[in-house]
C-alpha cells in the first residue's frame, strides 16, 4: 500500500505539469498521453493488491521514471502555444485523469485511511490534494471534468477525503472493497444563494447528510460554485452527527463578507445522540475559493490576521476543540479550561481543568512533538485532562490561520485540534 501512496503523488505532480504545457510539438504531448495510459493500466493493477517491500520498490521506480519522462516533455513544450490537436489530446487526458480517480476511488480511499507513518504527510489527504489541483487546472484548460455538473444535486464533493459523485441528490458506495456496509450520501438542502467567489456569478451553499453503516447521521456544510462549465462542488465541512438543523444565511456582521451562519439544534452535555437536540448552536464559516475548504470564522472577527508573523510563544493558547477525522469531536468542559504556554526554553506550561502540567516540545519547521507531560496530582471528577494529554502525545505538526488560531494536525491524517 505504501507503494500507492507514491504512484498517487506522481499523479498530483503530473497533474500540476500539464497547464504549463504550450508547445507546438504534437510529439511531446502525445508523449504524456502515452505514459499517462501506461499510469492507468499501473493503478488498474493495484486494486485489491498486498505488495512486498520489493514490490512497493520496484512499483515506486516505475513511476518516479514515468513522472521523469512527463515532466521533460512538458519542459521541452511549455514555451510555445498550443496547436488544437494538442489541447484536444491534454483534454481528454484530464478527463481520462478524473475517471481513473474515480473507477479506483476505492483503492486511494484507503491509501489515505491507512499510510504506514513514514508516508504521513501534513498536506491533508491525497484525495482532496488531488480534487484541488484538477478544479485549477479544468479553468486553465475549460474543460469539464469530474466535479462539473449540470446542478448542485449532480455535482461531486469532497466528505472526509472521499471524492463522492451526487446523481440526482444521491451517491450509495461500498464502505471499503467488498464491504456489505454501503456509504450513502444525500443532498438535505437548505439552500442559499451567495457569490462565495466574487466572480458574479450565484453558487449555492447546502447541507449533505451521510450515514456509514451505522447509527449515525452526520451532517455537512457544502458549496456548489458556479461556473461557466458547470457546478463545482467543494469540501464538506462537518457540523456534527444527528443535529437538527434550522436555517442557512449570510452573516449581517459588517466586518463578514460571504461568511455563512449555520444554525442547528444539538444535544446538551447531559444528552446522548439518540436523545432529541434542543439546543440552539451556530458556526459562521467562510469559504476558500481556491483550496475549496471551509474556514471558521469568529462571530465578531474583525479582520485578518498574519500567519507569517505568529509564533507559537506570542502568547497562551486556549483549547477550542479537537475534531477526528471519523466525526468525533473532543471539547472542554467549559471554554478557556485548557490553556498552553510555549516558553522559548522549550518548556511548556497547561493550565487544564483540573491541575497544572509541564514538560517539554521540540520543533523542526511545522512539525512539533511533546515531550512527557507531569501533572500535579489533584483528582477532578469528569475532568478532560486526560484526553487531552492523549490528544497532545499524537500531534504531528502545527500551523496558524488568519483567524488568530493556532492549530495541532494529529499523527496519520487522524484529524486536528484548534486554540484560540
Amino acid at each position: 500500500m505504501r507503494k500507492i501512496s507514491i504512484s498517487v503523488g506522481v499523479i498530483g505532480l503530473l497533474v500540476v505539469g500539464w497547464f504549463l504545457v504550450q508547445g507546438s510539438s504534437v510529439d511531446y504531448v502525445a508523449t504524456v498521453d502515452d505514459e499517462l495510459t501506461k499510469l492507468e493500466l499501473e493503478l488498474a493493477a493495484l486494486d485489491g493488491m498486498t505488495m512486498s517491500d520489493d514490490e512497493v520498490s520496484a512499483a515506486k521506480d516505475t513511476i518516479a521514471n514515468r513522472l521523469g519522462t512527463i515532466n521533460a516533455s512538458l519542459v521541452a513544450s511549455q514555451d510555445r502555444a498550443l496547436k488544437p490537436a494538442q489541447q484536444q489530446m491534454l483534454e481528454s487526458g484530464l478527463v481520462r485523469l478524473q475517471q481513473l480517480l474515480s473507477e479506483h476511488q476505492t483503492t486511494l480511499t484507503a491509501l489515505d485511511q491507512s499510510g504506514a507513518p513514514e508516508n504521513a504527510t501534513s498536506d491533508g489527504p491525497t484525495i482532496i490534494a488531488l480534487t484541488q489541483t484538477i478544479t485549477k487546472i479544468s479553468g486553465y484548460l475549460e474543460v469539464p471534468v469530474q466535479g462539473v455538473a449540470d446542478s448542485p444535486q449532480n455535482a461531486a464533493y469532497v466528505i472526509d477525503g472521499m471524492i463522492v459523485q451526487l446523481t440526482d441528490g444521491s451517491s450509495v458506495v461500498e464502505a471499503a472493497l467488498g464491504s456489505a456496509e454501503l456509504i450513502t450520501t444525500t443532498y438535505f438542502g437548505n439552500e442559499v444563494s451567495v457569490d462565495v467567489n466574487n466572480d458574479g456569478r450565484s453558487d449555492t451553499v447546502s447541507l449533505l447528510t451521510q450515514t456509514t453503516g451505522g447509527s449515525g447521521t452526520f451532517f455537512y456544510v457544502v458549496a456548489a460554485i458556479n461556473t461557466e462549465q458547470g457546478w463545482v462542488g467543494s469540501n464538506g465541512f462537518l457540523l456534527g452527527d444527528r443535529i437538527e438543523p434550522q436555517t442557512t444565511e449570510l452573516s449581517q456582521n459588517p466586518e463578514h463578507q460571504n461568511v455563512l451562519v449555520i444554525n442547528y439544534l444539538t444535544q446538551d452535555e447531559n444528552q446522548t445522540l439518540t436523545d432529541q437536540p434542543s439546543v440552539g448552536t451556530s458556526v459562521w464559516l467562510k469559504l476558500d475559493p481556491d483550496t475549496m475548504m471551509w474556514g471558521e470564522v469568529a462571530q465578531d472577527f474583525a479582520g485578518a490576521a498574519d500567519p507569517d508573523t505568529m509564533t507559537l510563544g506570542m502568547k497562551p493558547w486556549t483549547w477550542v476543540r479537537t475534531t477526528y477525522n471519523d466525526g468525533a469531536q473532543l471539547v472542554p468542559n467549559q471554554a478557556g479550561d485548557f490553556a498552553i504556554t510555549f516558553a522559548s526554553d522549550n518548556t511548556v506550561s497547561i493550565a487544564t481543568d483540573c491541575n497544572v502540567m509541564n514538560g517539554n516540545y521540540e520543533v523542526d519547521a511545522d512539525q512539533i512533538t511533546f515531550g512527557p507531560l507531569l501533572a500535579t496530582e489533584m483528582f477532578c471528577e469528569d475532568s478532560a485532562e486526560q484526553d487531552f494529554a492523549n490528544m497532545l502525545g499524537q500531534v504531528q505538526s502545527y500551523f496558524f490561520t488568519i483567524k488568530g488560531e493556532l492549530v495541532f494536525e494529529l499523527k496519520f491524517d487522524s484529524g486536528s485540534s484548534v486554540f484560540r
